[in-house]
């Protein structure tokens, strides 16, 4: 699936509201069978919702301010959107925010990203933003920039935090927190991009109907066509599908300078901008599997 041609790219302008909208909107790189349901995330009015906070983007743009500095971490900027939904969405309700877990000794044994209700259900709610490519398709080959960083890994860490509101010492850091009478439900938000060859393979727990763009080790696996122009984007940038001005539109011949990273592909619309099409991860030789 290409998602960077979804009809809501083409409406949606500030940067944070697209990248917010992206983490409600986009569909799970992979199953883990408890999925919040993108239906209820969004709500009725969610799409209207956005639609406002592009206008006047400044009540997120506050929060953001008050959060920095991310520390260029994807997963804090992520975390950080979901609470603002969370705390201001009309359906939606934020009850707390990286609750930690702890044995009897006190220690960390990790946390809840979010306690929140959603149509005034209780979750517990787990997200994940990963980005990982393979040239054979396998999940278990599948890796991200940093080639320790693996699919199968994440899903079996994920599975793991999915758990703690069943386990005793979960149970008791909800009590503490004043939520040990909620009938919590454990879901999991899981964002991002497969990348794969034009020979793909895809197994479970992929989810085939994903986001997916092209990987690549050598700029000589891609040809570019004519009127298509690039955008290399910060780590940053990647929640959502590129859209930028004519300065930063580069030739296809920067493309060899690009050692790695993640490119969008972009095409020029009505509004003047360029946005992106489809996205290409390009791998260092040695980590290509």
């Amino acid at each position: 699936m290409n998602y960077a041609l979804d009809a809501l790219w083409w409406r949606l302008t500030d940067p944070n509201v697209r990248d917010l909208a992206a983490l409600l909107t986009a569909p799970p790189l992979w199953h883990t069978g408890c999925e919040l349901e993108i239906r209820k995330l969004l709500g009725e009015t969610g799409f209207r919702y956005l639609l406002a906070l592009d206008e006047n983007p400044m009540p997120l743009h506050r929060h953001l301010q008050q959060e920095i500095p991310f520390s260029h971490r994807l997963g804090f900027y992520a975390e950080s959107l979901l609470a603002f939904w969370f705390a201001h969405a009309p359906h939606t309700q934020l009850y707390a925010r990286n609750l930690p877990v702890q044995d009897k000794n006190g220690h960390t044994l990790g946390a809840f990203d979010f306690i929140a209700a959603v149509n005034g259900k209780p979750y517990h709610i787990e997200l994940t933003c990963k980005y990982y490519g393979s040239f054979c398709g396998k999940p278990e080959n599948m890796i991200g920039l940093n080639p320790k960083d693996r699919l199968v890994d994440k899903v079996a860490k994920l599975q793991r935090q999915l758990t703690w509101s069943q386990l005793p010492e979960g149970k008791e850091a909800l009590k503490k927190a004043g939520f040990g009478h909620f009938d919590t439900t454990a879901v999991s938000i899981v964002r991002g991009i497969g990348f794969f060859s034009e020979r793909r393979v895809e197994r479970e727990p992929l989810n085939p109907y994903g986001w997916h763009g092209l990987y690549i080790d050598d700029w000589t696996q891609y040809t570019p066509v004519t009127g298509q122009r690039y955008y290399p984007l910060l780590p940053m940038q990647i929640l959502s599908p590129a859209r930028v001005s004519e300065t930063y539109a580069a030739e296809a011949s920067i493309l060899p300078e690009i050692r790695f990273g993640q490119i969008a592909v972009l095409e020029k619309r009505p509004d003047g901008y360029w946005h992106e099409t489809a996205r290409i991860m390009k791998s260092r030789p040695s980590e290509t599997i």
